[in-house]
C-alpha cells in the first residue's frame, strides 16, 4: 500500500522541507502554492451574502503557503513523518497522510 504525504508550510520553510525529504531518501515530490486561512482566523469571519465582498475578504486575510506532496510506501510513512516533525520543530506546519488505492501513470 502507498501513502500520499502532504506537508503544508509557509514559503520561508520550503527549503527545510525539501532538504529533509532528500535526507530521508525521497527523490520525487511536487508542490503547489496556495492561499489559506488558519482556523483561528477563519473562526472570526462573518461572511456577507455578497460573493465579491466574501472573495475580497478572503484575498485580504489569507496567507500564502506551499503544499509539498510525495507518495511513499506505507512502511516508510511513519519514519518520514517523524523526520519532518523533528526538522520542522518550532514552526507552523500541517502533515496529512492519505492511503492511495490506485496510481496510474501514462508517460510520453
Amino acid at each position: 500500500m502507498k501513502t500520499m504525504v502532504k506537508i503544508f508550510v509557509d514559503h520561508e520553510h520550503l527549503v527545510r522541507v525539501i532538504n529533509t525529504l532528500t535526507e530521508l531518501g525521497i527523490t520525487g515530490f511536487y508542490l503547489i502554492e496556495y492561499q489559506g486561512m488558519a482556523p483561528k482566523t477563519w473562526k472570526s469571519f462573518h461572511l456577507s451574502e455578497d460573493p465579491s465582498l466574501m472573495l475580497s475578504a478572503i484575498r485580504n486575510q489569507s496567507e500564502p503557503g506551499v503544499m509539498v506532496n510525495t507518495v511513499v510506501s506505507s512502511d516508510k510513512c511513519e519514519k518520514l513523518i517523524k523526520g519532518l516533525e523533528e526538522a520542522l520543530r518550532g514552526i507552523r506546519y500541517t502533515i496529512i497522510g492519505h492511503k492511495v488505492t490506485s496510481i496510474k501513470v501514462k508517460g510520453d
